[in-house]
């Protein structure tokens, strides 16, 4: 094919044909797949934002491209150095192998652009893939052989070359998207002998509901229940946000997700909210912070809090995805890139030929364990520790390896990773009921799984830390099987999902407690500060708990009776925003507001979701209706008024469009960097 690009090129050939897929994918696919995903994107980011999401794909498609290039290369040179038959013939077809492979990237690429412009118009159309491989070869072949398709394809070489620059001019922006590193504020004060380590635990999506603890009729927690035997068990915790970055940032910043706006699964909580976080006033009060995660978006760096941690060990499972704690680190908008679909492809590509390890051990709790305590055994106690562990299990899948696998079902349905992913929202009231009862004792055979290596880890911990030490375990958030609604997000505000364990064991309790208090997740910073004997932040929206775990507070409260203890607490709430634009005013999403008794669910704007019925505001009674299958809103409209003034109150003081900021979170300059 001579005068492909005209003669005057001074690059061998076979290095430009060999291009052209790479050029495909970075100059073609890429720039028109991330304009259909940019108003989902807006949602998140500012405007802004959108230069380094792009440099920070492009960059992820470079890295894997550059070789993929090579290997392309390398056999059409091979091919291309000997003039004997059969290899210039071969030569020739690999030349028009390579440009058949650039044209069915662009091809399916206009494909899925088509599809998602009358997606936006609600309607779809599903073009067969051997329609659209079909007309990629034939593009492909006319390019290749025709002296109109071969001026067609230097139009779309060129096109693709330029928009390949202009993306990795988007990658020279990436520096000045970075996490932002202020001066450390002065210390508050000396960290003092005498105060004490700090563990805390998260496990993904374990709901309280699901635990023996909390009175679930399988023995699902044998180990925190015994762990809780001489801790404080707080039976009324709720989660702030219903996954897992809303329920983590509340957890850290000690805001609710109205203040910090960590609302959508890859964004973080604000910068003046990471600036008083906890970790920010334990580092600033002399504690040494370490940290382990296994849910990138549970973790330390992709929540922007990576600077305060001394030590972290990031990504602890077998699932390979782009999507990481450790690269957000030094990446800040990966897992937002990770979404771009070219992208996604790659990592579902890379998911496919991995596929999952033998015995359900995709998520296995070990892989955190060990280099948490392997840590605690050799750090310098010069300085009090905290130390935050985040295990997976039990979110989905949720097939638990052997012996927890069959546990609670012995049917041979659902017993591995792909079998038991959940029916995200309304779309559970798909499955046959069978089916989910299935599911959920999968998901219960997963929470024992968990609780085996919790209940061991925490006490290895506190053997290592001494009896000077407060041990924290709670959850994100939880999961739902009921009310034809799965798993969690959306905005689902279900006491499976909502309703969070929370265990407190202080600095040399052996006697167990139980609270009725109404507590969440903004509460467990103002608890901790209060013990370390540090002020709360002016912004924190929690109270402290450590008179619940008084025993004269819980004794008072019981003899005086049931009503008045549920009536003692201040109202709790969570909230779902996610289909509300991040930094904007919220009129969109769903609130939830617990007082004493009652729960009211009020749903806000519009909302789309796949199945979803009319929504309207729900009041239950969960002294009397724990299971939530009595909307009271009409017989009770006095509570239902006063409960929706409480939730309209804080959003006219929280939820109003966030103003421009500038950028205070107080990561320590001197921050020496994390162990990868």
């Amino acid at each position: 094919m001579p005068g492909e690009y005209g003669a005057s090129s001074t690059v061998p050939r076979a290095w430009r044909i060999a291009a052209l897929p790479v050029l495909a994918v970075l100059g073609i696919a890429l720039p028109l797949t991330f304009a259909t995903h940019t108003e989902p994107f807006l949602f998140e980011f500012r405007a802004i934002d959108l230069l380094p999401i792009y440099g920070t794909a492009w960059l992820v498609l470079a890295a894997i491209a550059l070789p993929v290039w090579i290997i392309l290369t390398l056999p059409l040179l091979a091919l291309e150095a000997s003039h004997r038959a059969p290899f210039p013939l071969l030569a020739r077809a690999w030349r028009v192998a390579l440009i058949v492979l650039a044209a069915l990237i662009v091809v399916e690429t206009l494909v899925y652009c088509f599809e998602t412009w009358l997606g936006t118009f609600g309607h779809s159309i599903g073009v067969p893939d051997a329609v659209v491989y079909g007309l990629a070869v034939a593009v492909g072949l006319a390019m290749a052989l025709t002296a109109p398709g071969r001026a067609g394809l230097r139009t779309v070489r060129s096109i693709g070359a330029a928009c390949t620059v202009m993306g990795a001019i988007a990658v020279v922006s990436l520096p000045a998207f970075g996490w932002h590193r202020a001066a450390l504020r002065p210390t508050a004060g000396s960290p003092g002998a005498n105060r004490p380590n700090i563990l805390l635990l998260s496990i993904d999506a374990l709901s309280a509901p699901h635990m023996s603890l909390y009175g679930a009729a399988r023995p699902t927690t044998p180990n925190l229940d015994a762990f809780a035997r001489e801790a404080t068990t707080f039976d009324r915790a709720y989660s702030d946000g219903n996954f897992t970055t809303p329920g983590i940032a509340s957890i850290l910043t000690g805001t609710r997700p109205w203040s910090h706006r960590a609302l959508q699964l890859p964004t973080w909580a604000l910068d003046r909210t990471r600036s008083t976080s906890l970790p920010a006033v334990l580092r600033r009060n002399g504690y040494r912070l370490g940290y382990v995660s296994t849910n990138a978006h549970a973790g330390g760096s992709a929540q922007g809090f990576g600077g305060y941690f001394q030590f972290a060990r990031t990504d602890r499972t077998q699932e390979l995805t782009l999507c990481r704690d450790g690269l957000s680190r030094h990446l800040r908008f990966v897992c937002a890139a990770s979404e771009v679909p070219p992208v996604a492809e790659f990592d579902h590509l890379v998911d496919l030929l991995h596929g999952p390890p033998r015995g359900n051990l995709l998520y296995d709790p070990r892989l955190a364990i060990e280099p948490a305590l392997a840590w605690l055994a050799g750090v310098d106690r010069d300085k009090p520790i905290f130390l935050w562990v985040h295990l997976f299990p039990p979110h989905s899948p949720y097939a638990a390896p052997e012996p927890w696998l069959g546990r609670f079902d012995s049917s041979p349905l659902d017993r591995d990773t792909a079998h038991t992913q959940p029916s995200w929202a309304w779309l559970l009231s798909r499955l046959p009921s069978s089916q989910v009862h299935t599911l959920e004792a999968r998901y219960d055979e997963s929470v024992t799984y968990v609780d085996h290596y919790a209940g061991d880890f925490v006490r290895r911990a506190q053997d290592l830390l001494g009896p000077n030490t407060v041990v924290i375990v709670t959850a994100d958030h939880g999961e739902s099987f009921g009310h034809g609604y799965g798993a969690h997000t959306g905005p689902g505000l279900y006491e499976e999902i909502i309703h969070v364990p929370l265990i407190v064991k202080l600095p040399g309790q052996t006697v167990g407690k139980r609270s009725e208090a109404l507590v969440e997740q903004v509460d467990i910073a103002p608890t901790l500060a209060e013990i370390i004997g540090v002020p709360d932040e002016a912004d924190w929206e929690g109270r402290s708990l450590l008179g619940e775990c008084s025993a004269t507070e819980l004794a008072d409260r019981s003899a005086a009776g049931d009503d008045q203890a549920l009536g003692a607490s201040p109202p709790v709430f969570s909230m779902n925003f996610e289909q509300n634009p991040r930094l904007g005013a919220l009129r969109t999403g769903s609130v939830a507001v617990m007082d004493g008794k009652w729960k009211l669910v009020h749903y806000m704007g519009v909302l789309h979701y796949p199945d979803m019925p009319p929504l309207h505001d729900e009041l239950y009674d969960l002294s009397a209706d724990p299971a939530e299958r009595v909307n009271r809103i009409a017989a009770e409209p006095v509570v239902a008024q006063r409960l929706r003034q409480l939730i309209d109150a804080e959003l006219a003081r929280r939820g109003g469009a966030v103003r421009k900021q500038r950028a205070t979170a107080q990561i320590p300059a001197d921050s020496s960097r994390p162990s990868p």
